[in-house]
């Protein structure tokens, strides 16, 4: 899928500026850890691509939630691997609408978190989620892992 390559770039680069691995290694050990969480069949685990989309229906951005990643199952939760808003079209509030169409969907198919991860050096991102009611959970000097509960208690 082309979406998984792309993000597998991204993801990569990532991973570099944060300090995580080093430039050279960065897209080989990238497309590893994303085939190791989605598998070879990534719908059939549980994982959910979107695309966002504006008002005229012209793409931009993508949205992708799925299970849990590693060993850690948390019953009810949902992790957010990516939203991407297209370069030339951020900071208009796309990234807010397709991230709260997001939560919508979780909610509407029964599930009562979203967790995610987000890098420390991204601070529009970080603002965004914690702007939406996220919460810090975990924290290092190279991300921040933030969750969001979907239902009231």
């Amino acid at each position: 899928q082309a979406f998984l390559e792309r993000e597998a770039v991204d993801y990569a680069d990532s991973k570099s500026k944060a300090g995580i691995w080093k430039p050279e290694e960065s897209l080989e050990k990238s497309r590893a850890e994303i085939r190791r969480t989605v598998g070879e069949k990534p719908e059939a685990a549980g994982h959910r691509f979107f695309h966002g989309v504006d008002g005229s229906g012209h793409r931009v951005g993508v949205i992708w939630y799925g299970p849990i990643p590693g060993s850690e199952d948390i019953p009810g939760a949902r992790w957010l691997f990516q939203i991407m808003v297209e370069e030339g079209l951020r900071g208009r509030g796309y990234g807010r609408a397709m991230l709260a169409a997001t939560e919508d969907l979780l909610r509407r198919e029964g599930w009562s978190a979203l967790h995610l991860n987000v890098f420390a050096f991204n601070e529009v991102a970080y603002s965004l989620y914690e702007s939406s009611g996220y919460q810090a959970a975990q924290r290092d000097a190279s991300s921040i892992e933030m969750r969001k509960r979907l239902v009231t208690p």
